[in-house]
């Protein structure tokens, strides 16, 4: 039985009601929607059979489930009752073991998913799978690159947790976790094995939560930085920003060399046919698409819910509304398949106009200000004036996509597309707002030329009505891209561009020379009431080490290990200690790292510092620490003063 509407609709909320307010990295993995992104693009077909190896938690089961007859899901004995509760409502999933499927291996498949089981080359993995497909069938290997750009960004190897493992080939070669692999290295398996009817795939920014999903035959940075959400700033390792490399990263062709991850279609019968896809799977059932560009040249746009084909008729009614009133923009046919209710579109050719634009403002400044007024015309004539106000000319509708990163730019001049979101009541100068401020957004270097002020000028935008839409468009998008639900994410692709400087000046620091002892030093404390001593303390540890990293004890830990909270807040106590030159880094100390080794394993320092009252109590950790090169050292406090006295003395 086929996953119902109403289960489609539970299975989404009760994911959701688990990313509810939770930044867990691990349950965002587990439970996101996001993570059918990496095949809601795909056309299933309907009547086929799913064997899901390596299934994990089942975060890809219920797509499978909705799209497919049948799905087999295979995971670990931890995980099976997991993935068997999650969806025990759905007569159509199976879940096995891996022992239990590795006893009987019955049937064939018409698709077969292998999520990062490719087992340190293993040259006959391919060949069993390959005997399990039926005669049509597709296998799908999913494998992350360790070439990545993600890797030369500084972030950790996925497999082992060691910056750069994989691109020096693992120099301690240890593979009982798995590994990443280069593209070269599974052409070579595929040659082996005698397969050469395949097609890679370059999910960006990786295989986990894709937004978009590129292939060898299309390979176009146009608007695709803009789009972009790489959410690896949670690795704390991290000294590279993706999103600013990614553009030249696709234009300048290589992208198969250092894509994050690969999905490889491996088929008996034909490859897909679909060269590129877009995903807006954040924007939930209603309206969240995938929009596919075939190699016939044809453009598909699906909604990746049932329940989002009315957004999809909308999206059509708009196109042709458009068109009456005399708007350029590509000629849309609404059709039905198998698969359900889409829109098809010719592909076109031409220039994205964000990228004319880009170089016009360089060589022709007057020729930008005519695009814009062009805009400006267009938004107006869209539709009907209704009403004044103070923001001015109130329109019935306002169509929010009339803006360059939704046009291409012809002989003939703008030609738009996807024209899907239209504002009731609108002000022409929110809109015209809208499109000055991702305009510049997407291309920095324009302020350097047309100050952004001098274009909200031009049509009447004045600082008043910036703030007023400011707060209108955080409103507007919220909504849109489910802020709330999803904020964890959008925190960690949100770079702390001062951390990142400091890591770079500290990976500078660690390697010039030294007469110190230590290159990287860790003092952990609460450093309430902060007073001379803290500073004494500081300086001392300083003298001891190049780079000095001071934890501070969250209010949380505070209240648990002491029974009462500190006079000063984490934040305040933490933007203190950050102040100070002797300091190079500020970490949290919370449940996670209290413990001197895990706190190890997150830093690697080489030496931890404490007060002289913890000498004898921590032998065992000192042991410890020794194994793995580093040491503990110990200070005498400051006599006189203390935050507990200075607390006594204010209560006296």
């Amino acid at each position: 039985m086929k996953q119902t509407k109403s289960e489609t609709d539970k299975n989404y909320i009760a994911s959701m009601q688990k990313l509810d307010k939770c930044d867990d990295f691990n349950v965002h993995m587990n439970y996101s929607p996001l993570r059918e992104s990496l095949f809601s693009w795909f056309e299933f077909d309907n009547r086929a059979t799913v064997l899901e190896l390596n299934a994990q938690s089942g975060a890809l089961t219920g797509l499978f489930a909705r799209r497919c007859k049948s799905v087999t899901a295979i995971t670990s004995c931890e995980k099976k009752d997991i993935v068997s509760k999650r969806y025990e409502e759905q007569e159509n999933v199976v879940v096995l073991s891996a022992e239990e499927f590795d006893k009987t291996r019955q049937g064939k498949y018409d698709y077969i998913i292998a999520y990062h089981t490719l087992s340190d080359l293993n040259e006959n993995i391919l060949s069993v799978w390959m005997d399990m497909l039926n005669k049509e069938g597709h296998l799908f290997i999913v494998a992350e690159n360790r070439y990545g750009i993600k890797y030369f960004c500084g972030a950790k190897d996925p497999y082992t947790g060691i910056c750069y493992d994989g691109i020096n080939n693992y120099l301690h070669r240890s593979f009982d976790e798995g590994r990443c692999y280069s593209k070269k290295q599974i052409e070579t398996l595929l040659e082996s094995n005698k397969i050469d009817n395949y097609k890679f795939y370059y999910p960006v920014p990786d295989s986990s939560m894709p937004q978009m999903i590129f292939s060898d035959n299309y390979m176009k940075g146009t608007n695709s930085f803009e789009r972009l959400i790489d959410y690896n700033y949670i690795d704390d390792s991290i000294v590279g920003l993706e999103h600013r490399i990614f553009g030249e990263l696709i234009d300048g062709g290589a992208l198969p060399f250092m894509s994050n991850s690969f999905l490889v279609d491996i088929a008996k019968g034909e490859v897909s046919d679909i060269d590129y896809a877009v995903l807006t799977t954040d924007r939930g059932e209603k309206s969240g698409c995938a929009t596919t560009i075939h190699s016939g040249k044809i453009v598909k746009k699906r909604p990746l819910w049932k329940q989002g084909e009315d957004n999809i008729k909308r999206l059509y009614e708009n196109t042709e509304d458009l068109i009456n009133h005399g708007v350029p923009v590509i000629k849309a046919k609404l059709k039905e398949d198998e698969y359900g209710t889409y829109l098809s579109m010719p592909y076109c050719e031409g220039p994205a106009l964000s990228d004319v634009i880009k170089d016009l403002i360089v060589s022709d400044k007057e020729k930008v200000f005519e695009i814009f007024d062009s805009i400006y015309n267009y938004i107006y004539t869209a539709s009907e004036v209704i009403d004044k106000d103070e923001c001015g000319d109130i329109l019935s509708k306002g169509y929010l996509d009339l803006a360059p990163c939704n046009s291409f730019y012809e002989q003939d001049g703008i030609l738009f597309y996807d024209q899907e979101f239209v504002m009731e009541k609108c002000p022409l100068k929110y809109a015209m707002f809208r499109t000055i401020k991702y305009c510049y957004a997407s291309a920095k270097m324009m302020e350097e030329h047309i100050y952004i002020k001098t274009m909200y000028e031009r049509y009447g935008i004045s600082d008043e009505l910036i703030d007023k839409f400011e707060k209108k468009e955080t409103e507007f998008i919220t909504g849109l891209r489910n802020t709330e639900v999803y904020k964890p994410m959008y925190k960690w692709a949100t770079p702390d561009y001062e951390k990142l400087y400091r890591r770079m000046k500290k990976i500078t620091k660690l390697s010039e020379k030294s007469d110190k002892p230590y290159k990287i030093g860790y003092v952990p404390g609460v450093y309430d009431l902060f007073h001379v001593g803290h500073l004494r303390l500081f300086e001392r540890c300083k003298e001891r080490c190049d780079y000095l990293i001071v934890g501070v004890l969250t209010d949380e830990l505070v209240e648990y290990y002491k029974a009462k909270r500190p006079v000063i807040s984490y934040e305040n106590r933490a933007a203190v200690i950050e102040g100070l030159k002797v300091v190079d880094e500020v970490i949290p100390v919370d449940f996670n790292n209290t413990d001197k080794l895990k706190a190890w394993e997150q830093l690697h320092y080489d030496c931890h510092f404490s007060g002289d009252d913890h000498v004898g109590h921590w032998d065992d950790i000192i042991e410890e620490l020794r194994k793995r090169g580093s040491n503990m050292e110990f200070f005498s406090y400051t006599e006189g003063i203390s935050s507990t006295a200075i607390r006594n003395k204010m209560q006296d």
